[in-house]
């Protein structure tokens, strides 16, 4: 009888233990891994998103390069037949007009959209010069002013086309002006280093997609999806008829995933082990439980201890991962997405209680030229400094973000224009004077700033979009400046 009660008690122990482990972990599952597989989400967003305003500002680059040569008076009288020089002080052997301004291509069309002149530095367009020039005419004949991207030959190409004007727009257009910048893959996989891989690829497989439009990239449409313990998202660049141009893959490994899951295991065997020493010592101790009763409930506080350290244990890694997801980790400010959040909410309060609210975009001066000519390394510490800056002069209530790779954006919430013009001033003003020295160099820079109020704009979107057509006014007419929108 005793044999066959002891065997009854292991069995009844045994089936409990793994009824309740087996329930612990599908609840720990459950519950702690749509957590990670969220914030997965949201760091992948953010990369694609970083991504895609890289992208945009490479178009908003060569957007200004384009529109500063088609409006340059030389360029004009070019156009007209008048200046002979042009060719030879711009574009003869030995200059390197096209190195200094990053540009793979320019052409000069007359003004039925035919070329009369082009010059190449990338050989893969200069091998394929009548064919090139051809698509161009054709393709972009009935856009007089574009800001795009084409696929040419599976080629991933920034183009963009400006009327050549006088500078003080006088007169007629007297032809067009288009200028080419051509991305390998290896240029995206060494610009967005936070995908594992990035590949082109010319074929349109998207469904179930989200679509995003930019300042200068449109009709963008993104479809993300996991494979073999990768996040993969497939990025489609359609033109601005909307046809499809050409395909970004990239792909990471599921990082925040894969850890939360071995945090999760941890966890799990970690309580597995715990409990199993709790049920060992209750089956042990219900022969003696009479004499045994105040060690037991010792043993059970102490392993209630230990669960409680791993808890907290894992509650400090999810802290862990929301920071990683709402914190530049270059310049510990606000990402883009946390500010655009806390930014909204603001926006919200403003218009319900018809407060004051003023957005300030600002933009770091000539930053490509610090990163080639000092690094990436002195840049990434001009970009730290700057955020020192402007951290320094602003109160805890200024809700500051990195939005773009040099781009960073304020938002004043019930503050008064004096208070904000004050502060923006304050700030370009400090950063004009700032010397950065950093390995024996003395680096400077300054900033150029567009600002708008809330008037007339119902999202944060809209006002974003409006403080960067001023900023684009301040770079436009010298850099250094604050723009913004007259009450």
């Amino acid at each position: 009888m005793r044999f066959k009660y002891i065997r009854t008690n292991i069995v009844k122990f045994i089936l409990s233990y793994f009824i309740l482990i087996i329930s612990f972990i599908f609840i720990s599952y459950k519950f702690f891994l749509d957590d990670f597989i969220y914030l997965e989400k949201m760091q992948n967003l953010n990369n694609v998103n970083s991504l895609l305003h890289d992208i945009d500002g490479n178009l908003k680059n060569i957007s200004g390069t384009t529109h500063d040569y088609s409006q340059w008076d030389d360029t004009y009288t070019f156009a007209q037949d008048k200046n002979k020089n042009y060719i030879y002080e711009n574009f003869r052997d030995g200059t390197a007009t096209l190195e200094g301004i990053n540009i793979d291509a320019m052409l000069y069309l007359d003004i039925e959209n035919r070329v009369f002149f082009s010059k190449y530095r990338n050989s893969f367009l200069e091998s394929n010069k009548k064919d090139f020039e051809k698509y161009i005419s054709s393709n972009l004949k009935n856009k007089n002013v574009v800001d795009t991207i084409i696929n040419y030959k599976s080629k991933f190409l920034y183009l963009s086309k400006s009327e050549i004007l006088k500078s003080d727009f006088t007169g007629k257009p007297k032809g067009y002006l288009i200028s080419v910048k051509l991305s390998e893959n290896k240029d995206f996989l060494i610009n967005y280093s936070l995908f594992d891989e990035i590949k082109i690829s010319t074929h349109d497989s998207i469904q179930n997609n989200l679509e995003i439009n930019l300042a200068f990239l449109k009709n963008v449409k993104i479809q993300t999806y996991y494979e073999n313990d990768m996040i993969i998202n497939h990025i489609n660049f359609y033109n601005f008829d909307g046809e499809y141009l050409i395909s970004l893959i990239s792909k990471n490994n599921s990082n925040i995933v894969l850890k939360g899951k071995k945090t999760i295991l941890l966890f799990n065997l970690l309580i597995s082990l715990i409990l199993f020493l709790v049920f060992f010592y209750i089956y042990k101790s219900q022969y003696l439980i009479e004499n045994q009763n105040s060690l037991l409930n010792e043993e059970v506080a102490n392993r209630t201890k230990l669960l409680n350290m791993a808890y907290d244990k894992l509650k400090s890694k999810n802290n862990e991962l929301f920071t990683l997801a709402n914190i530049d980790s270059l310049t510990k400010i606000r990402n883009r997405r946390s500010y655009f959040i806390k930014s909204e909410e603001l926006l919200s309060k403003a218009i319900k209680f018809n407060h004051n609210l003023h957005v300030l975009l600002i933009d770091l001066d000539h930053f490509k030229t610090i990163n080639d000519t000092y690094g990436h390394n002195v840049g990434d510490k001009v970009l730290i400094s700057f955020c020192n800056i402007v951290s320094s002069i602003i109160d805890k209530k200024i809700v500051f973000g990195r939005i773009g790779g040099e781009e960073f954006s304020l938002t004043f919430y019930n503050k008064t224009d004096e208070e904000v013009t004050k502060i923006s001033e304050e700030i370009r003003d400090t950063c004009s004077n700032a010397e950065i020295k950093i390995d024996n160099k003395v680096v400077k820079f300054t900033v150029s700033m567009g600002l708008t109020s809330r008037e007339d704009f119902d999202n944060i979107d809209k006002i974003l979009h409006n403080s960067d057509n001023l900023l684009y006014q301040a770079k436009k007419s010298g850099r250094n400046k604050l723009i913004r929108t007259n009450r």
